[in-house]
């Protein structure tokens, strides 16, 4: 059978699954049903019996609803079907099944319940960031002023009252408004516009490691776990550079202040089917930043990407704001998570010629 006019299937999101009528083998998967890990080996699925693939509990479900399909030549939809392969994966999709009499093939729709949440998730996240990095500078903006004439007034004490109680405190005073004053700017500073060009991700991760330091660490044990198969990334890469040293910095301050014996890795790799900013993306880059310091204090995990807020007891809570900014530049996610007591920041960077349409959002 020519499976070409199938090919059009592979845009979609949702997986699409095609069966031969007689015997219920597998005909046709489109790239969402690949990724979704259907089944173990995606180029050696036709012929195989769709039953084979599933747990004894959901294969008898299935197979029921195959036949009813088939018998009522029409279209069976199932809410919150969960799909059990014999890898011992399990999923809530909604499932529709459509019999074709004319082609003699039954159509299986999934869409992944987990997927939506995703989906959902990323937009409520860029939502909720966005509306507050818009507050955080109409206060910066707002503080400037202000600062001016803070610092004016401590210079003129100073020419008033020589002692040295006196100038130690307008000291203080004048040296915490010009930190103050650094952040302000820091956050009302335009970026400056970037300049695409495709360059090589794993140049510019060695480039990061170089800047920040790290090989010069005695005792930090740095890990690099590359996929070669990743194409360049179009892009600013000064740029890009600037949001991964961001990350790097933390990571090793984090691991090389708690850990015993710290430890950096950077992990580049192909990821499928991610959503970003309510967007699912087919393919993307994913890097992959994890330490073995302490984690993220819970209390401000909802806020770690907001400007001004740090995990670090003198942070100014700017760089990772900068870095979470620098990725949707470039049409992408940024992300955190913890993982068998490390803490790990993934970057998502979709492969396309158009990754850029992020900048219009972000």
């Amino acid at each position: 059978m020519n499976t070409q006019e199938f090919e059009a299937f592979d845009s979609l999101n949702t997986e699409i699954i095609i069966l031969n009528a007689d015997d219920f083998t597998l005909t046709w998967l489109n790239d969402s049903a690949k990724a979704a890990n259907w089944i173990g080996d995606s180029t050696k699925y036709q012929g195989k019996d769709i039953f084979s693939l599933l747990d004894e509990k959901a294969a008898k479900q299935v197979k029921k609803i195959l036949i009813k399909t088939k018998r009522n030549s029409g279209s069976i939809t199932r809410r919150d079907f969960v799909i059990a392969h014999n890898a011992g994966l399990a999923r809530t999709v909604d499932l529709t099944i459509t019999y074709s009499d004319k082609k003699n093939l039954i159509f299986i729709e999934a869409v992944s319940i987990d997927n939506l949440n995703k989906i959902i998730d990323s937009t409520r996240s860029f939502s909720s960031q966005k509306i507050a990095a818009g507050l955080a500078r109409t206060l910066a903006h707002e503080v400037k002023n202000p600062l001016s004439g803070i610092k004016g007034s401590a210079q003129i004490l100073k020419s008033k009252y020589v002692d040295d109680f006196s100038k130690k405190f307008l000291k203080i005073i004048e040296e915490e408004t010009d930190r103050l004053n650094d952040i302000v700017t820091k956050i009302l500073t335009p970026a400056k516009k970037p300049t695409f060009a495709y360059f090589n991700l794993h140049e510019t991760i060695q480039r990061v490691l170089a800047l920040t330091d790290a090989e010069s660490k005695d005792n930090l044990v740095i890990d690099r776990n590359y996929d070669p198969s990743i194409p360049e990334i179009y892009g600013d890469k000064n740029l890009f550079i600037q949001a991964l040293i961001n990350i790097t910095k933390n990571a090793i301050h984090a691991a090389s202040a708690f850990a015993e014996n710290p430890q950096l890795e950077i992990k580049t790799q192909i990821s499928y089917r991610q959503p970003i900013n309510g967007t699912v993306f087919s393919t993307l880059a994913e890097i992959i930043i994890s330490d073995n310091g302490p984690g993220i204090d819970p209390e401000i995990e909802d806020q770690i990407f907001f400007p001004m807020v740090s995990g670090k007891e003198n942070g100014s809570g700017i760089g990772l704001s900068i870095s979470q900014d620098i990725v949707r530049i470039h049409g992408g996610a940024i992300s955190f998570d913890r993982k068998d007591n490390r803490t790990e920041f993934s970057i998502l960077i979709p492969i396309s010629n158009h990754n850029t349409q992020g900048a219009i959002s972000a």
